[in-house]
């Protein structure tokens, strides 16, 4: 068996000054455990509730992992049932 050979590690990316967001429409049962899902996955992003009587989630991630939070939100859909909406432009 060979020497373990250690990986280099990457420079980190720049912080990035905003932040990006979506919103999901959701029914009022499935609040709790569509926040509890997202909080676990590994600091991805978090929701808060904007519209409480719509049921309309503001999610809030870092713009270097959209393609993990898509790809996350597109899994969580097969348990819970909701649709993304993207940001209103300004």
């Amino acid at each position: 068996m060979g020497k373990k050979r250690t990986r280099k590690p990457r420079p980190p990316l720049p912080a990035p000054s905003w932040s990006m967001m979506l919103y999901a429409k959701i029914e009022k049962k499935y609040i709790g455990m569509f926040r509890f899902l997202l909080e676990a996955q590994d600091n991805l992003g978090y929701a808060s509730v904007v519209d409480n009587y719509d049921c309309v989630l503001k999610i809030t991630f870092s713009p270097h992992q959209e393609r993990e939070m898509r790809s996350f939100l597109k899994g969580m859909q097969q348990t819970i049932p909701f649709e993304i909406m993207e940001r209103p432009v300004e």
